[in-house]
């Protein structure tokens, strides 16, 4: 159980730091931004980390499944053709951001900037798998505390240069993307030159055409999975953000502040543990499969419960100190009690689908039927945010 843990918390620095830094982003621009321009801030990231959930499906999670199949001759070419499709799809995600962000009327700029940063990032995504199927997770532990440390740095240098004085000039966001992409960057380094130049030096369109063998024995349905947990997990935030704009999103997307460090914990612990039970099973050590859904079931409540005690202590002494006057307070107290629903809705469900991701049953993914409570409080938390909207729009 120890060495369990220990591997357990080798895992979650990286993942944790690089949240820690983007939380204190967020929360930085949560004070200092118009509602109207932290909700496209926000709909904008929660759009990249949907595109993150693509690339786990696409090639995040058939990734240590086939590279486990193959010997050392076959997993070079499974890498380039990978990595080769991985290049093509990023740059197409990077064009589709850049048009996102316009249709935000974010400042051309800050959307060229974000869709660099976008792109980017899924670069580095699929280099954390990797790294995590080759059994080297370190290297993901060193890119996640090198964005990190970059990430910080950035707003750091915002606020010694009192640049929060200018936000209104939309300066704060094209700093905000470029200390993101300079992260993503910077993250990406770690991996070695090996790596670097599979993805971007050895690359062949050729080799893209053999993607459709992975397409149809695992991406197609770990794709499915995805769309549906993400019309079941965040359909509040497209509907609300298109019916009624990014400002009546603005309220939703700093309550769910109060639940990133379960999030967090949860996704970075499912893609270590992935590739770890992938390894196991493929070597036959089913026992110790079970042993590690344990001890990740285990890890995974002990992180809800201090992240619900920390918001209760939060709300309840100092609410405050993380949200600006200008959010309704009881709004954001319920929020955060219904965030919290959702957060152990989310748990029970990733546990299902961990056991569910072996190899040869990705088409049994929990489906949206499996979270209607999450699906309920999310429409309540979209409900209250539209009215309250209107209640200010009429200056109750």
């Amino acid at each position: 159980m120890m060495p369990q843990l220990l591997r357990y918390l080798q895992a979650g620095v990286g993942p944790i730091a690089s949240a820690g830094a983007q939380f204190l982003l967020s929360l930085t621009l949560l004070r200092m931004l118009s509602p109207t321009e932290f909700g496209s801030f926000a709909f904008l990231l929660v759009a990249s980390q949907f595109s993150w959930g693509l690339w786990s499906a696409l090639f995040c999670a058939p990734l240590p499944v086939l590279l486990s199949e193959q010997g050392k001759d076959g997993m070079e070419q499974i890498e380039r053709c990978m990595l080769s499709t991985n290049l093509v799809a990023a740059i197409g995600a990077l064009t589709l951001f850049f048009g996102l962000g316009l249709m935000l009327n974010v400042p051309p700029f800050a959307a060229a900037i974000f869709a660099l940063y976008s792109g980017v990032a899924l670069l580095r995504w699929l280099a954390r798998a990797h790294a995590y199927a080759l059994g080297s997770p370190l290297r993901t532990m060193m890119s996640d505390i090198a964005y990190s440390a970059t990430l910080v740095a950035g707003i750091g240098m915002m606020v010694m240069t009192d640049v929060m004085m200018v936000m209104t000039d939309g300066k704060s966001l094209d700093l905000a993307y470029t200390a993101l992409l300079a992260s993503a960057i910077i993250g990406m380094l770690p991996f070695g030159k090996r790596y670097l130049a599979l993805q971007f030096i050895r690359f062949d369109p050729r080799l893209i055409m053999g993607y459709r063998d992975i397409w149809r024995r695992h991406s197609g349905w770990s794709l499915m999975g995805v769309i549906t947990t993400e019309a079941t997990a965040n359909a509040h935030v497209y509907l609300v953000t298109t019916l009624w704009g990014p400002a009546a999103f603005a309220p939703i997307a700093a309550s769910a502040l109060l639940i990133r460090p379960i999030g967090v914990a949860q996704k970075a612990l499912n893609e270590f543990e992935r590739a770890q039970m992938a390894r196991q099973i493929g070597a036959g050590r089913i026992e110790d499969a079970i042993a590690s859904v344990r001890t990740f079931r285990l890890v995974l409540v002990m992180a809800w419960m201090v992240t619900a005690l920390a918001i209760a202590a939060l709300l309840f002494k100092a609410p405050r100190l993380l949200f600006p006057p200008h959010y309704d307070l009881p709004f954001m107290i319920a929020a955060g009690a219904l965030w919290l629903a959702v957060a152990g809705v989310r748990l029970v469900r990733a546990l299902k689908g961990l056991c569910c991701r072996r190899p040869a049953n990705f088409d049994r993914s929990p489906s949206p039927a499996s979270g209607p409570l999450e699906f309920r409080s999310r429409w309540c938390l979209s409900c209250c945010s539209r009215w309250d909207h209107y209640g200010r729009s009429w200056g109750y």
